[in-house]
């Protein structure tokens, strides 16, 4: 079956709880390659109603539904069309949609500094499948990693946002804001990469207890948005 704008766009006001306004897009907006900050129409009317298929809310809908909202928006154009297949094959939730959605791990006291949240890819604990880390290869030019984590307080006042990089794998490049440790042991590269946690920078004033935003990007498989709280 083929999928329209209208249907994606209708995707996603059910998982956003936001009214379609129009079967047109009105821009990308949302993220760049770079990796700045850009205002989306969603985030402008403070996740109010929307024409635009990649924006994305600021604050978490009533009866949100990550799956359903990635796999609207990633067929939108936030997915590369090479991984449409997987996302909305049979395995789609848990092995391809799922391992891109960040969750907070439990780790060793100490591991995390002030300022900084863990997060990883893929919770084992809801079936889903772990995220691996992997440099550029052959099979992968780009390497396959989040070179990018958005955070931002999920409120509808007006909020700052932090944007850590990770311009490698498994070492992070001097100039980026982000950081690696390991979940188990030292090593960030056990068990495929999977054994890997980024540690981003909050934006200040978030605290224990806050919902945030996490928007990121897998180098290899597109961008990614889910609200996680900040232990």
């Amino acid at each position: 079956m083929t999928t329209t704008r209208r249907d994606l766009l209708e995707l996603l006001a059910a998982a956003t709880g936001a009214s379609v306004l129009s079967p047109f897009a009105v821009g990308c907006g949302g993220s760049s390659a770079s990796g700045a900050s850009t205002t989306t129409a969603h985030e402008a009317s403070g996740g109010e109603a929307t024409s635009d298929p990649l924006a994305v809310p600021t604050t978490r809908p009533e009866g949100w539904d990550a799956l359903a909202f990635n796999r609207a928006r990633g067929n939108a154009g936030a997915i590369p069309e090479s991984y449409r297949d997987e996302i909305n094959g049979p395995d789609g939730d848990l092995v391809h949609l799922g391992k891109h959605l960040p969750y907070v791990p439990s780790l060793a006291a100490g591991l995390v500094p002030a300022g900084m949240i863990a997060l990883m890819f893929g919770d084992p604990s809801l079936g889903r499948t772990r995220h691996p880390n992997a440099p550029p290869s052959e099979a992968v030019p780009t390497g396959h990693w989040y070179d990018w984590i958005r955070i931002r307080k999920a409120t509808a006042d007006e909020a700052l946002e932090t944007t850590s990089t990770y311009g490698g794998w498994p070492t992070v490049l001097e100039a980026d804001s982000g950081r690696y440790v390991a979940q188990e042991g030292t090593d960030v590269t056990a068990d495929l990469g999977k054994n890997t946690v980024y540690l981003a920078q909050l934006p200040e004033g978030v605290v224990s207890g806050d919902v945030i935003r996490v928007h990121g990007n897998c180098l290899t498989h597109g961008e990614y948005v889910d609200f996680v709280t900040v232990p």
